[in-house]
């Protein structure tokens, strides 16, 4: 397989994912608009505060003397130019105040007579209100330093306050400025975050790193272990067991996951040996049969004919034995691959068995387990046809479902199971019956397809009673 072009080490992963965790509240911040929305907030608030303060102060100037003026002019406001011047300075904001006719009578720039009438927020502020306004600023302040005073947003913020004599008004206050710009704040504040970010950065890359060592060390034996599965799975199982008590969570799991496979490909292994030396030492003596009565035909082509049909009836037996091997080796090999899974109606299955094989009847009622009928019709099929073969006269199938599960006994009353031979009835080609043709498979395919069933079949034994019981899930 072709390896991805960006493959790269669980550590690096970790600090490229660290740091840009750390990185993206900034991101946000910055995407988002948040911060600029905040910056504008501020900035209209501090001109609404400024512009407020300067009309009262207006007004207390004006208010002074004993004949109140009735209107504003450049002289009746001398003495607050040089406060106009200071604001400017400290704030870089701009500062103009209009008369009742929307014309400069004061301004911190120095520039009077214009007119500011065709401004809406100066024309809301002659009507008693307070007025707001945002414009676009001129690009070229783009080009201003971050670290310049001067404002590099491309908004300018207007906020024109009305100024009052008792009741009577009489002009306005006009504060412009631009607010600050989202870098420009970010950089202007680093000198204060610096040492949070620097610890912020230090912290991230360690826990990277260390869970990085963490993460990859334990995946590193995990890979370890499972590349000696091939060699040698014992081993590998073993080498697993300590990465199940690992502290991450999903490598634990997946250790449990790849122990458990490994035990179980163990097993196979032990039971693809297992199951080659049985079949070979089953298939040698029918094997070895068959060529001796071959060579002895060609050997003596004049034999006697009923010496010849001994043999040829013998080969026949052999043949038919085999052909009882292969067939039940068949079916215990398909025993595990179920076709597909149906509600079979155990009632009904059992019943057939029963009709076809002339026993007593059903006691009880089954009800319905999941799986393959024609696999669960072999199993009831191969449990009588053992309890016939070495039971008494009577065979009995009795149901013994539960609110956990389904299932049935099979019963005979034969002479029983000799205790050394219960533990191995199960067993592949175990037969007490090998000179009558037993191929010693019927209960080691009844077990497999109960086992596939996910169910179990167990067996008691005593002289008068043998009761060989199959427990299944209920449907």
């Amino acid at each position: 397989m072709r390896r991805p072009l960006l493959a790269l080490p669980l550590r690096v992963w970790l600090v490229l994912s660290h740091g840009f965790v750390l990185v993206l509240p900034v991101l946000a911040l910055l995407g988002t608009g948040a911060l600029g929305k905040d910056l504008r907030d501020q900035t209209r608030l501090n001109l609404e505060n400024q512009s407020a303060l300067l009309a009262l102060m207006v007004e207390r100037e004006l208010d002074r003397g004993d004949d109140r003026p009735t209107a504003l002019t450049p002289d009746n406001l001398a003495s607050l130019a040089t406060i106009v011047g200071r604001a400017r300075d400290q704030t870089l904001a701009s500062v103009r105040i209009v008369d009742t006719r929307g014309q400069v009578v004061a301004s911190s720039s120095g520039v009077l007579g214009e007119h500011l009438t065709d401004m809406p927020e100066v024309a809301e502020a002659l009507q008693g209100r307070v007025g707001i306004a945002v414009r676009p600023r001129p690009a070229v302040s783009r080009s201003q330093p971050l670290s310049s005073k001067s404002r590099r947003a491309t908004v300018r913020l207007f906020v024109a306050t009305p100024i009052t004599l008792g009741d009577d008004l009489v002009g306005a206050v006009l504060v412009s400025r631009t607010p600050r710009e989202e870098v420009q704040a970010i950089y202007q504040m680093a000198p204060r975050l610096v040492v949070g970010a620097t610890a912020a950065l230090a912290i991230t890359l360690a826990l990277a790193i260390f869970y990085g060592y963490l993460f990859s060390r334990s995946l590193r034996r995990l890979a370890f272990a499972s590349e000696g599965i091939a060699a040698e799975p014992a081993a590998a199982a073993s080498a697993l067991e300590p990465l199940q008590a690992s502290h991450i969570a999903e490598v634990a799991d997946l250790a449990t996951s790849v122990r458990t496979m490994t035990l179980r490909l163990q097993e196979r292994l032990d039971y693809i040996g297992e199951f080659a030396s049985h079949v070979s030492h089953e298939f040698k003596t029918p094997l070895a049969t068959l060529r001796g009565t071959i060579e002895l035909l060609q050997d003596d082509p004049e034999m006697e004919l009923g010496q010849r049909a001994l043999f040829l009836r013998n080969a026949d037996e052999e043949v038919q034995r085999l052909d009882r091997l292969v067939g039940g080796l068949l079916a215990l090999a398909r025993a595990d691959q179920i076709a597909g899974r149906d509600n079979v109606d155990l009632n009904e299955l059992i019943d057939e068995v029963i009709e076809r094989r002339h026993l007593d009847a059903r006691i009880g009622d089954a009800g319905t387990a999941r799986g393959d009928a024609r696999q669960l019709t072999a199993l009831v099929e191969n449990l009588v046809l053992n309890a016939r073969q070495h039971g008494g006269e009577q065979v009995t199938v009795r149901i013994v479902a539960a609110d956990d599960g389904t299932g049935f006994d099979v019963i005979d009353d034969g002479v029983g199971i000799s205790p050394n031979n219960l533990a191995r009835v199960f067993d592949r080609f175990f037969t007490t019956e090998r000179a009558t043709g037993g191929t010693g498979l019927g209960l080691a395919l009844v077990r497999a397809i109960a086992r596939a069933h996910g169910g179990e079949v167990s067996v008691t034994s005593a002289p008068g009673a043998t009761v060989f019981r199959v427990r299944l899930p209920q449907a």
